[in-house]
């Protein structure tokens, strides 16, 4: 007599069980969302002093601005977009991250003088930044948020 060693069609469905609670739990617990909200704010933190940097630079003024939900531009003093580093005009934040609430920035822009200090406004001498102002991102019930400090337009991310 032969005997025939193999699974069991039960067995493996309590395989495939075990295996897909396990999946859904991995991936309810992966740190994607928190590490790519990180790295948007880092983004974000960076365009900023780049806005600032292009002034300092070229004497001119240049503006960082918030244009959509998820997305941001520098612009010149004439209001044309740059080319950003990424090679395109406009930058879209990542999967399902947007702007959360722009604290001391009532017009969704700051705006850099020749000297690097930031302004609210496009206007010419324009209005100084009076207190830090804080960009917050927002993804999931995740936020992050890149600080502009006034006079000196430092920009930070805690």
């Amino acid at each position: 007599m032969k005997t025939v060693s193999g699974v069991t069609l039960i067995q493996l469905v309590i395989v495939l069980i075990v295996l897909s609670i396990l999946s859904v739990y991995a991936w309810i617990k992966w740190p994607g969302y928190t590490m790519n909200i990180t790295a948007q704010a880092n983004q974000l933190a960076a365009d900023l002093s780049y806005a600032q940097s292009l002034a300092m630079t070229s004497g001119q003024r240049y503006c960082w601005i918030k244009t959509s939900s998820n997305t941001y531009q520098i612009q010149n003093a004439s209001g044309t977009a740059i080319l950003m580093p990424n090679g395109s005009t406009t930058v879209t934040l990542n999967r399902s991250t947007t702007f959360g609430t722009l604290t001391n920035l009532p017009n969704n822009l700051v705006n850099f003088d020749g000297r690097g200090t930031p302004y609210t406004n496009t206007g010419s001498p324009g209005t100084a930044l009076a207190s830090t102002a804080v960009i917050t991102l927002t993804e999931g019930g995740s936020s992050m948020t890149a600080s502009v400090t006034p006079q000196t337009g430092r920009v930070t991310v805690p």
